[in-house]
């Protein structure tokens, strides 16, 4: 179970990591598209300006009567210019469109991809955990202090303990059995006192789930909290007390 879990955790790693790399080239495409349809709605800008300076020129012309002819057709190859332009900038804008939806096709199927990798990935580790615990950090069970052959008691005391433990063990289970009738009967008493019967209720403790904390840490792409310990303090005197060992030594003979 654990080999097929870490399979399927590289799996989606590898999965992920195309999905990042198409990523990467669908951010690249929009970026170019992006470019190139700005540069197309300058042109479109530039020619629109143009256009109003050759209306322009054309009404002076006909005020005047020269150049009519020259202005009207400079006039007509702007409007075409124009056209062409409107339509190439209409093009390039649904390219750039179409590049940033891909785009945002591309980083939504990251974060899936990686949301499943990171639960691959815990998964894994859990099952590898449990795996080395299982294995090689549970210490083994101690064995059962069996007695030796020359003290095994004779098969009569054998039967009767058998016998005993098997009437104990039945009545243990049947009185069990009706304790436990009897606590879920007086659970659904609320809370308060009953004559010389008290019933309270004490609210259950709560663990913190560190794979769940991990996995919606790694989910947004961030680093699970780790707390430090404290730092060990060490406060080495030993040159200290030799010399003041022997300076009393020393008074000693002295004296």
């Amino acid at each position: 179970m654990s080999a097929t879990i870490t399979t399927t955790a590289a799996r989606t790693l590898a999965t992920l990591a195309t999905a990042e790399d198409d990523l990467t080239a669908a951010r690249r495409r929009e970026a170019r598209a992006t470019r190139t349809a700005d540069r197309a709605a300058l042109r479109v800008r530039t020619a629109r300006t143009d256009l109003a300076e050759a209306r322009k020129a054309l009404r002076v012309a006909e005020r005047t009567g020269k150049g009519v002819r020259v202005a009207g057709r400079r006039l007509a190859a702007r409007e075409d210019r124009l056209a062409a332009l409107v339509e190439a900038a209409r093009i390039h804008k649904a390219e750039a469109t179409a590049a940033r939806r891909a785009r945002r096709t591309a980083e939504r199927r990251v974060e899936r991809i990686a949301r499943r990798a990171a639960l691959a990935a815990t998964r894994s580790v859990e099952k590898i955990t449990t795996a080395l615990g299982e294995t090689t950090l549970t210490p083994a069970p101690e064995k059962d202090p069996v007695l030796p052959a020359s003290e095994i008691p004779a098969v009569e005391e054998i039967e009767a303990h058998a016998a005993r433990q098997a009437k104990l063990d039945r009545e243990a289970k049947q009185l069990a059995k009706l304790a436990d009738a009897e606590k879920t009967w007086l659970r659904r008493l609320p809370t308060g006192t009953y004559g010389r019967v008290t019933i309270t209720r004490t609210p259950g403790r709560s663990l913190l789930d560190g794979a769940a904390v991990a996995l919606a840490y790694t989910s947004r792409g961030e680093v699970p909290p780790r707390k430090s310990s404290r730092t060990v303090f060490k406060c080495d005197a030993t040159a200290l007390l030799a010399d003041q060992a022997q300076a009393a030594a020393g008074l000693i003979m002295a004296a």
